[in-house]
Order: structure tokens, then C-alpha cells, then sequence
């Protein structure tokens, strides 16, 4: 069994997997059940969306991340760890696989590369500016979003690195690691430089069929583990993209959402589909620990805070 831990409202992101007969045991455990837990099921423990905790939320999970570990199961994603968006933008630039640079908004000075543009520390959800190529368009941009409520410990100034695989047409690639695997996962097509769900296309057949060429050499897979190993994330989605003829990886998700292939125009993409959903479910088996005997969490620190009982609960979607 893999059991995935999780926030609270966030489980649609692999809520197709255990429906899959191809897929191993799978559970979904949100970290209040887990916070509260004295007993659990033997299995391969994942930790997931360790971007949506606090920093109270982290301290909570690295310990819960410990207990699990020293009652001797598989546990994979130490949140004691865990870099946000900043911490691991910056750490991939100083290793030199990434061409751009973050700032804290304290952080702007003469070294930043324009143009940039704006984002969350957390969360998935889009930019909060479009680019910016100027110290003064910046400054303006993040008093707007101020202005709006945004907290500023929450503001990231990113430096903007992509190129279009042909005018107007921008391409984001993808690949999990599965523990001590890197499995390719589906492109991403859209016009303009903000590649986030993408359009479907009918005239781009050649970069389907480099896709699915992909998939059979997983040509990035050196690359993409130094990535996973500096952020220590053994299951997670890599998004990146080309800047220049060199890998720039824009972040890691420790939950993205999987799904089967469903219905697409090219015959190709489909194929690209199906591949990525089998070999994504194979990593999985080869993660997997079986079931066994209950396992009891041994020093019980946490149980004690048992009565705040909204720990870990978000009362609206957080994204």
C-alpha cells in the first residue's frame, strides 16, 4: 500500500489513480487524521503538498515525518526539508542548472535580470503580474498587489527565462520522480509566455512526435534528479522548460494532478498519454512497501495537541 498524505480538500489530484487496475493499494490520509492518529496501517508513506503548510503545519509534519520513520516504514518527502519556492529557485540557480534567480521583494537590487514578473511563495495558482521590464514597472506591481491584500512575505520576484519552440508558442515539459525513478511526463502547449493548462492544438503533430520520442529516451532524467535531490524530494513533478538550449526548471510539486489519457485529435498524443499513465502507475508499484500489521506511533508528542481540533484545516480551498 502508498499511502499519500495530504491538506485538507486536495485529494482530487489522484483521485483517479486508485481507480486504475493496473495501480497498487492506494490510500489518501489528510494530516489532521494523521496528526490524531496513535495507530497505522504499514505502508509506504508519501508526503504532499508540503507548499500549502505553514511554517507551523512543517514543524508538525517533520515530526510526524519522524515517527512514521522510526517505526521502520518507507517514508518518503521530509518536510524538515522541504524548500519553498524561493529557497529552491535560489538553491538551482547557485548550482548552476538554473539560468534565473528569485528575490524576496527586500531582496531587489542591481544584480536582477528584467524582465521578471510576480508570484505566490505558495500555492499553484498564476502570476500575479504580467512581465515586468523595469525596476519602476516592478516597484508599481508589487504596491498594486499589496494594495490587494497580498502579504509581502508572500511576494517572489521571479527573473523570466523561456523561449517559444516557434512564434507565439510556448512549450512546458514535465517529469515525476517516483522515488528513485524520473518518469516523463506530457508537454504542455500555449500561446504566450504563461504556459499554465494549456490549449489543445491541431497543427503541432512534430512536437507531438518529439514528445513521444521523449518518453522512449527520457533524455532530462540526469538533470531533473540533481534538481529533485537539491529540493529532497523523492515524489514530486518537476515543470520546466528550455531558456537558451539549457534545462530551466520552474518548480517542483510535491501534488500535481495524474489522470489516464482521454480523447485527443492526434493518434500521437494519445500513445504519449497512455505511456505516461503506465509508467507512472510502474514507479508507483515500485515504491510500494504491502500491507501488514498496525503500527503504533511509539512517543505519541503530538497527541497533545489533540484538543485545538481545526489544526491543519483550512476552511476554504487553499490553491
Amino acid at each position: 500500500m502508498i499511502r499519500f498524505l495530504l491538506t485538507r480538500g486536495h485529494g482530487y489530484t489522484l483521485k483517479q489513480v486508485p481507480k486504475s487496475p493496473q495501480s497498487p493499494a492506494i490510500s489518501l490520509m489528510n494530516y489532521d487524521a494523521l496528526m490524531r492518529a496513535r495507530w497505522l496501517r504499514r505502508a509506504t508513506y508519501v508526503f504532499t503538498d508540503l507548499d500549502r503548510l505553514s511554517y507551523w503545519d512543517l514543524e508538525l509534519a517533520a515530526e510526524l515525518y519522524q515517527q512514521i520513520k522510526r517505526a521502520g516504514l518507507p517514508v518518503w518527502n521530509d518536510p524538515a526539508r522541504f524548500k519553498n519556492r524561493h529557497s529552491l529557485l535560489r538553491a538551482l540557480c547557485t548550482a548552476g542548472l538554473n539560468d534565473f534567480n528569485a528575490y524576496r521583494v527586500d531582496e531587489l537590487n542591481s544584480a536582477v535580470r528584467f524582465p521578471v514578473f510576480l508570484r505566490k511563495m505558495q500555492g499553484h495558482r498564476q502570476p500575479l503580474s504580467d512581465l515586468l521590464h523595469s525596476r519602476k514597472e516592478t516597484d508599481a506591481a508589487i504596491e498594486a498587489v499589496i494594495s490587494l491584500g497580498t502579504p509581502i512575505e508572500n511576494l517572489l520576484v521571479v527573473e523570466f527565462a523561456a523561449e517559444p519552440v516557434r512564434p507565439g508558442l510556448y512549450r512546458k515539459f514535465a517529469a515525476f520522480r517516483i522515488g528513485e525513478a524520473i518518469v516523463p511526463h506530457l508537454c504542455v502547449h500555449d500561446i504566450g509566455w504563461l504556459v499554465k493548462y494549456g490549449k489543445m492544438f491541431d497543427n503541432i503533430e512534430d512536437l507531438y512526435q518529439e514528445e513521444h520520442a521523449m518518453f522512449q529516451k527520457n533524455p532530462h532524467a540526469e538533470h531533473l534528479k540533481k534538481a529533485f535531490d537539491i529540493a529532497h524530494i523523492e515524489y514530486g513533478r518537476a515543470d520546466y522548460g528550455f531558456y537558451k538550449g539549457r534545462i530551466q526548471i520552474y518548480e517542483i510539486n510535491t501534488n500535481p494532478h495524474v489522470a489516464p489519457a482521454c480523447a485527443h485529435p492526434s493518434a500521437t498524443r494519445v500513445a504519449s498519454m497512455k505511456l505516461a499513465w503506465d509508467k507512472y502507475l510502474q514507479a508507483l508499484h515500485a515504491i510500494d512497501s504491502g500491507t501488514g500489521r498496525l503500527i503504533r506511533l511509539a512517543d505519541g508528542k503530538l497527541q497533545s495537541h489533540r484538543p485545538w481540533k481545526n489544526l491543519l484545516v483550512r476552511t476554504r480551498k487553499v490553491q
